[in-house]
């Protein structure tokens, strides 16, 4: 009796070890050809990590739905804007069984969430500053946009603190503070300067959202020693397969 305990605790051992194995295998094979897709769909230079984190997988595959399911990319284009580090994560994603035995089928999408970094030097060639260069980097919770303008024969550094602002789906940098050779000046005297080299008016810059996806609502921009940290809304969507 002892004996064919033992060989049934073995077995029973064994067949869980074969299970788990068989899940992280599916787990693996899957999301690797899932993220191959999305590579070949939308041209990406790199292909994406794609995780799903609601306990087995086999089980959520059996029942249909996917859930807390992320997308991370290390670079994406979104018209002349470069996004990296961008994560894509979504509470569920509702997979028809058909579809994942090869069949054409509809996947729908729960509202999401999205984030994404845009460096300073993707933004900085956004600038129509009239042919001059611009560098932009962090003051505060603003961007410094610095440039050089001749005066009285001097090449001096002019700093513009502007604030990102999200208006009708775009991205306004809107002057508040200027700079002259490292003393603080006024605005009128900045728009002054930049007058004088060509740029009448100092109204600030304009950054279009137009590329970025209609599924994805931008929500907020906080600014980082290396850019803006975009935050948006991902909309409930569905997708045909196959």
């Amino acid at each position: 009796m002892r004996r064919s305990l033992v060989r049934v605790l073995v077995t029973v051992v064994a067949l869980a070890v074969i299970l788990v194995a068989a899940d992280l295998g599916a787990r693996h094979l899957a999301l690797r050809e899932v993220a191959s897709r999305i590579q070949q769909d939308q041209g990406l230079a790199e292909r994406p990590v794609v995780t799903v984190a609601g306990g087995s997988f086999l089980l959520q595959a059996a029942r249909g739905r996917f859930e807390d399911v992320t997308l991370t990319l290390g670079g994406l284009p979104a018209g002349d804007l470069e996004l990296s580090g961008v994560r894509v994560r979504l509470p569920q994603v509702h997979v028809p069984r058909g579809v994942l035995l090869g069949r054409p089928g509809t996947v729908d999408l729960d509202a999401g969430t999205l984030r994404a970094d845009v460096d300073f030097a993707s933004l900085a060639r956004q600038v129509d500053a009239g042919g001059l260069d611009v560098v932009l980097d962090r003051d505060g919770d603003d961007v410094r946009a610095s440039t050089s303008v001749s005066l009285l024969g001097l090449d001096l550094g002019l700093a513009l603190t502007v604030e990102p602002r999200l208006e009708d789906g775009a991205v306004r940098m809107v002057p508040v503070a200027a700079a002259l050779g490292g003393q603080r000046i006024g605005l009128d005297r900045a728009r002054s300067l930049l007058s004088g080299v060509g740029l009448d008016q100092l109204d600030g810059w304009t950054v279009s959202l137009d590329e970025v996806p209609g599924e994805v609502e931008v929500q907020s921009l906080t600014v980082t020693d290396a850019g803006v940290d975009v935050r948006g809304a991902l909309r409930a969507t569905s997708l045909d397969v196959g």
